[in-house]
């Protein structure tokens, strides 16, 4: 009976030191929580420098505006962008969340883009680029001034 136990015993340990060496890191693997090297922008991304600036257009293709800033929550992750509208006698500054625009490829806005899921994952450059807003115009021109509180 004792041998029939340290059998199991045995068994047991060799079967979890097993499972242990599988899940070592190999060598050449970086460690985790590592971080890991940028060697090129990613396919769809756009530095944060060329996303400054890029203009704002509304639903009806018309220039309203261009990024003034961008609101960073506490994690990093953009919250909102800050928008310098263009009202004709002068500008002023409205923040929208980044869920109220829609990034799209030059090419594909020369019509009305309200109610359409666009990918824009093709272009990467900023002037290939333009930030369309899905909401009215009206709707933004009613909308309050932003106050970045500096």
């Amino acid at each position: 009976m004792k041998t029939l136990l340290m059998a199991g015993l045995l068994g047991s340990t060799l079967l979890a030191t097993g499972a242990m060496a599988q899940s070592a890191p190999s060598a050449g693997a970086p460690a985790p929580g590592t971080p890991r090297f940028m060697t090129q922008l990613p396919a769809g991304s756009m530095l944060m420098s060329d996303f400054m600036d890029l203009d704002v257009f509304g639903a009806d293709n018309k220039d309203i505006g261009e990024v003034e800033d961008v609101i960073l929550d506490r994690n990093g992750q953009v919250a909102g962008v800050v928008i310098e509208v263009d009202e004709g006698f002068g500008d002023r500054t409205v923040a929208l969340p980044m869920t109220a625009f829609q990034m799209m490829p030059e090419a594909q806005t020369t019509g009305s883009v309200q109610g359409q899921n666009t990918n824009a994952s093709s272009a990467s450059r900023s002037d290939d680029m333009r930030l369309m807003l899905n909401m009215p115009v009206d709707q933004l021109k009613a909308a309050p001034e932003f106050d970045d509180n500096d």
